[in-house]
């Protein structure tokens, strides 16, 4: 199905709407007040600059390729930080149990084997 979206803009306002084929409206709502804009270069940016600009609205103007790098980046982004993060935690885990190998061995405990996938689990001295 195919929707349309139009923006009804003035001075103290924005409502967004969106509404269906046959024009029965599907969704609206009232859009908070921005406090800087970031606009993609193009035929309207000069227009839109100028006006933004002179209602005292800090403006960045990104190119598209930038915009949609930033789009794109995002869920990268996150994806490559829970990365990162596994491999710290799994370093961090394969050291305690070293340390633990250690410190056992020198309190005599000699057999001690300490899974390091899982460091709650250790087999007994025996």
């Amino acid at each position: 199905m195919e929707y349309f979206a139009g923006l009804d803009v003035t001075m103290e306002e924005t409502r967004i709407c969106v509404a269906d084929r046959d024009g029965a409206l599907c969704y609206e709502v009232k859009a908070v007040r921005c406090t800087r804009a970031v606009i993609e270069t193009g035929r309207m940016a000069p227009m839109l600059y100028d006006d933004l600009a002179e209602l005292g609205v800090p403006i960045v103007c990104i190119k598209s390729r930038q915009a949609y790098q930033a789009l794109k980046s995002l869920p990268a982004y996150a994806i490559r930080a829970l990365i990162v993060a596994r491999k710290k935690l799994v370093r961090q885990c394969v050291k305690l149990a070293n340390q633990i190998r250690r410190l056992a061995a020198v309190f005599g405990a000699r057999g001690c084997c300490v899974d390091s996938a899982r460091p709650s689990s250790t087999k007994s001295c025996g």
